[in-house]
């Protein structure tokens, strides 16, 4: 609830700087193993560009963060994957929606 004051699931980059300036929610974040700048790291890789994060994607990156699974390089590449394949999904249907409207003898 602190991460997410609007309710929305959604945490955006304003409301977690916001988060980080509590003391309460730092100490929590300490508990998991987790600092500030592992915490900023974690939002830049979970973010898909419009600045913001579900607040599940959050929860699951923190706790794959602590402990055994703390690879960043291995967040940051499954990451990185998600991003590209919105992407190439979105190419996917262009060509497909570009194949329906053109013919053989178009091209």
């Amino acid at each position: 609830q602190a991460a997410d004051p609007s309710g929305d699931r959604v945490v955006t980059w304003a409301e977690f700087e916001e988060l980080l300036e509590d003391e309460e929610a730092v100490a929590y974040l300490a508990s998991l193993e987790l600092d500030a700048t592992a915490t900023r790291f974690l939002f830049s890789i979970l973010d898909d560009g419009d600045g913001r994060v579900s607040v599940d994607e959050f929860v699951h990156g923190a706790l794959r963060l602590k402990g055994h699974a703390r690879s960043s390089d291995v967040i940051s590449i499954m990451s990185d994957c998600g991003k590209l394949l919105k992407k190439i999904s979105i190419v996917e249907n262009l060509l497909v929606s570009l194949n329906e409207t053109c013919t053989i003898r178009d091209i």
